[in-house]
């Protein structure tokens, strides 16, 4: 991954190459942003940048062994700790037992989120954690000398995801550094790492990328004409993955949206019977599903509130979820918004924390009655 293959933050990307010229790198950078912004985009640029031994100034040369092997990310040096699932088939929940999947993803492209990983490891509805079994794993890589760089790098994607053990003896590795060893750590969630760990890192906050910036890679890379380009980078809000996933509407978009829909009908009709079918269906969905509807419609609640105000340069929908917000969006105002963000933010807080869903989903329709109908 070169810099030049991030799009944007030219700000953060000249702050890191700084750093290594000027040899102040930090023994650990917490990359805090969403990873379809290009939060882990950055944190493979920089290894590859670090590792590169040829003729390198504003970016990596690209032609040297070390190089070669980032862009197939084998270079022996770098290593990386992700959330993995268990199985029938792992016999222990390390990220060694998925990294050729987790290559391949990468690969293709370093703009990811969990939804994509998921799908990676062939397991849309399990949960994916960072198991207490990789705190050994850790420990065994750092203990081994570096191959061919002056450093060794650890890439954790999703920290937030670890178990409290492994997070304890990660923050012994961050307290007692390992020497030339690079901690990566790339959060989407940085309030829930323990603040013990985040106040041993230095910390890189990775924005939302700039509509414009989005609008130029769609014409550059998908070919689309300006007016298109910039009306999905509006949309987009921010984030290229999401972007990505507008020109072709993923099955999950188009189930949140109608579920969504069902939703706000049956809360608007008060018809318990069908109201339970449709609390047995989400409950039988993966957490990381039920985490995906849960966010969108706390987005669809925002944006059909802004909506209802008549304010469409920051509305953010796209045509599907414009057709039911054109009737929908009255309903939503400044009488009910505060108590709805409320309960659906409730509730996620609840899935994470590994509530049963039938009792969430239910409560949580019971209050939305309460609130979207006078």
């Amino acid at each position: 991954m070169f810099f030049k293959d991030v799009i944007g933050h030219e700000e953060i990307k000249q702050r890191l190459i700084t750093s290594l010229q000027t040899g102040r790198i930090s023994h650990a950078q917490l990359f805090s942003g969403d990873t379809g912004a290009g939060s882990l985009a950055l944190a493979l640029a920089f290894t590859q940048y670090l590792f590169c031994t040829g003729d390198k100034h504003e970016d990596a040369c690209g032609v040297c062994p070390e190089c070669k092997k980032m862009q197939k990310l084998i270079h022996p040096d770098l290593h990386f700790v992700f959330p993995v699932v268990k199985s029938a088939k792992i016999k222990t929940p390390i990220s060694d037992e998925y990294i050729n999947e987790w290559r391949n993803l990468l690969l293709k492209s370093p703009y990811i989120d969990m939804e994509e990983w998921l799908g990676a490891m062939g397991d849309e509805n399990a949960q994916a954690l960072i198991y207490t079994e990789e705190s050994g794993n850790i420990l065994r890589k750092l203990n081994l000398k570096s191959f061919e760089s002056d450093y060794k790098v650890m890439i954790i994607w999703l920290p937030e995801k670890m178990k409290t053990e492994c997070s304890n003896k990660l923050l012994k590795i961050l307290e007692e550094p390992y020497p030339n060893t690079l901690f990566l750590l790339v959060t989407e969630h940085a309030e829930e790492i323990i603040t013990t760990i985040l106040s041993r890192t230095q910390r890189i906050n990775v924005p939302p990328l700039t509509q414009e910036d989005i609008a130029e890679q769609l014409v550059l890379q998908k070919h689309l004409v300006r007016e298109s380009a910039d009306q999905v980078a509006h949309v987009a809000s921010g984030s290229w993955l999401r972007a990505l996933r507008m020109l072709n509407e993923t099955d999950e978009s188009i189930y949140n949206q109608e579920k969504f829909v069902q939703m706000m009908r049956l809360c608007w009709e008060r018809k318990m019977l069908p109201v339970n079918e449709f609390v047995n269906e989400l409950a039988s969905l993966g957490r990381e599903k039920q985490k995906s509807f849960l966010m969108h419609c706390i987005r669809m609640l925002r944006e059909n509130f802004v909506k209802n105000f008549g304010i469409e340069k920051i509305v953010y929908m796209t045509e599907r979820e414009k057709t039911f917000s054109t009737r929908f969006s009255p309903y939503v105002h400044e009488g009910n918004i505060i108590p709805l963000f409320d309960e659906f933010e409730r509730a996620y807080s609840d899935i994470i924390r590994n509530g049963n869903g039938k009792i969430i989903f239910t409560d949580l329709c019971i209050k939305v009655m309460q609130n979207i109908r006078p």
